[in-house]
């Protein structure tokens, strides 16, 4: 391979930029390098791009519309972690985890803090600690810190994190849309999918020791309010099927997962076929069957980057995400313009539209 001085084409080379995988690349003595992606780290020698306005106006990709369960400018949604103290004999300090802005995007950092700080520049200007997070008071013998908007924030309670409330009312919202999108589409054999992204395997599927799943709070407060809108008159008939069958999720923990390059071995195709891997990463045809009951899909990073499915309508960030370039991947997912039963592609912008369900700005 080397001899013949190969045009090497990566995709999602992103993945590609250690200095070993570098070497290994250049081993190869390419005559050229083509990378591929939308998610570049470095752009090198740019040929050509394709940015997301510009697929937007030549109508390629979905319209986004944004459902967030926070309003935007809440300055109590503003993430603030107390960590600890410093006191010395004149004066006293603390250390505080927040959002701060980075070149890359958003990132979690512990910043020390004294009496008349702000966090809005210490965030680098992140914009939800613009309103009044300025320290007023530090507070190391009861364990808190004050700000000139009332927020306190004490250890071991962080300010503004997700909680169970914030994350139910997204499940919420999610399901909302899928029923209200499905009562539009299937009757024009458009099959509407919705992808969750969690923080936590465990909040979804549970695992015992001896290889048996139990549900986590995740697909608890799924199928309690699934069932609530399957029952609601409107949508009478409309997504029939048994809750236990709508949803589903690939992980890497799973014990039945297998290669795509593997035979089952020791399984009967039925388990196969039965199998989350089998419907959500290979066979797309049957999940985009308005008879198979699944439709909500839940994901850890399997599909993150490299897998997509035209019919995701909806995608719900359950966890806090620091990454600019894992929330493009996410958002990806559903970026594809939908097909109909028939295999062929709808390009109509009043069908092609997806709902993020965002936590944060």
């Amino acid at each position: 391979i080397q001899a013949a001085h190969p045009v090497v084409i990566l995709d999602e080379p992103q993945n590609l930029e250690t200095d070993l995988r570098k070497q290994a690349i250049a081993r190869l003595n390419p005559m050229c390098t083509l990378r591929y992606s939308a998610t570049h780290r470095n752009a090198y020698n740019l040929i050509y791009t394709l940015d997301p306005v510009r697929a937007y106006e030549l109508g390629l990709v979905k319209q986004i519309g944004v459902d967030s369960v926070i309003e935007v400018k809440d300055a109590n949604q503003a993430y603030v972690k107390l960590e600890g103290f410093k006191t010395g004999r004149r004066s006293v300090s603390a250390k505080l985890s927040l959002w701060v802005n980075q070149a890359s995007g958003p990132a979690r950092k512990s910043v020390a803090i004294k009496t008349g700080d702000d966090l809005y520049s210490l965030s680098n200007q992140r914009e939800i600690y613009r309103d009044g997070f300025i320290v007023n008071e530090i507070d190391a013998e009861e364990g808190f810190v004050e700000f000139a908007n009332d927020v306190r924030v004490r250890l071991g309670s962080p300010h503004g994190a997700l909680t169970d409330a914030i994350l139910r009312l997204q499940i919420e919202a999610t399901v909302r849309r899928h029923f209200e999108k499905a009562l539009r589409l299937h009757p024009q054999g458009i099959k509407v999918l919705s992808v969750f992204f969690i923080d936590r395997v465990a909040n979804y599927r549970a695992y015992g020791d001896d290889g048996t799943t139990s549900q986590g709070k995740f697909a608890e407060w799924f199928e309690e309010i699934y069932v609530r809108y399957q029952a609601k008159p409107e949508y009478a008939g409309l997504l029939a099927s048994e809750v236990s069958r709508v949803h589903n999720g690939y992980f890497s923990q799973d014990k039945r997962a297998i290669s795509p390059f593997e035979t089952v071995a020791g399984k009967t195709q039925a388990d196969a076929d039965a199998s989350a891997f089998e419907l959500i990463m290979r066979d797309k045809e049957r999940l985009l069957d308005l008879s198979e009951p699944l439709a909500f899909i839940f994901s850890h990073s399997a599909l993150r980057e490299g897998w997509d499915n035209p019919n995701v309508f909806q995608i719900c960030t359950l966890a806090e995400s620091s990454s600019e370039i894992k929330k493009r991947q996410e958002i990806g997912r559903g970026l594809r313009l939908c097909v109909n039963q028939d295999g062929e592609r709808v390009r109509d912008p009043a069908i092609n539209r997806l709902t993020v369900i965002a936590n944060e700005s």
